[in-house]
């Protein structure tokens, strides 16, 4: 098993997130130079393969012609000896019809981390998550009519600032 920066940094500038200032913004490596990196830990016997980064659905950004994760993972499944792909950490926002049609690839695990952060508009508003609480759920919704099996994780904050009540349930 192997861990693969894809990307480093982030552009979305949650209201509670301080990686955009200590990583800053995001920045993909080359698709070609991930494939190759895949195919020498392939050689090296590494079957299970997790493609990293703060927003991996965001790759590509500032590469030219720029490719998709969808298009990363296709290119990584036909690699000979890899044998399963995974990829973290996904923002709703950026989760694209292509990416869900991705996670139908064979060798892509039927995984998707998908943090939620809250189930509230107004809450989601205050951290600046540029998604509601309906897109989220359609978003699922969508991925688990491609892939019915699909596990979902997810992540939430709990407590937020000016959180009510109402908001939390």
């Amino acid at each position: 098993q192997a861990f693969v920066n894809i990307m480093r940094g982030c552009d979305n500038f949650c209201s509670y997130c301080i990686v955009p200032f200590v990583q800053g913004r995001e920045y993909s490596r080359p698709l070609v130079d991930i494939i190759e990196e895949v195919k020498k830990l392939a050689d090296d016997g590494v079957c299970e393969v997790t493609f990293l980064g703060q927003n991996v659905n965001s790759y590509g950004k500032g590469l030219n012609p720029r490719p998709a994760l969808a298009d990363l993972l296709a290119s990584a499944a036909e690699i000979e000896g890899v044998k399963r792909l995974k990829f973290v950490t996904s923002h709703p926002k950026d989760l694209t019809p292509a990416l869900i049609e991705a996670l139908k690839i064979p060798k892509v695990c039927p995984y998707l981390h998908l943090p939620a952060q809250s189930g509230s508009d107004r809450i989601l508003r205050a951290m600046n998550r540029g998604y509601t609480r309906e897109h989220y759920l359609d978003l699922l919704a969508r991925a688990r009519e491609a892939v019915p099996d699909l596990a979902i994780a997810s992540d939430f904050i709990v407590g937020f600032p000016g959180e009510t009540d109402e908001d939390y349930k």
